[in-house]
């Protein structure tokens, strides 16, 4: 038995067509994740410690409120 050779050509053609556009890309690609790896707003930026002044605290109670029950009603 022999394979088709219709197979193997149409591979080759799939090949030759998505090779250049996939090399396109990929430099596309790199030189965008190139750029923002230099980009000057990605740099790390020092963040200033939060000055918390002490707050009057309140004391609060939690209590919880029952739910009425229902009566049934019998006659």
């Amino acid at each position: 038995m022999n394979k088709p050779t219709a197979r193997k050509k149409r591979g080759k053609i799939t090949i030759a067509i998505l090779a250049p556009i996939l090399t396109i890309l990929f430099i596309v690609g790199w030189t965008l994740y190139c750029i923002g790896q230099r980009s000057p707003t990605k740099e790390k930026q020092v963040q200033k410690p939060i000055n918390k002044t002490p707050t009057k605290q309140d004391n609060i109670e939690l209590i919880m409120i029952p739910q009425d029950e229902k009566e049934i009603i019998t006659n």
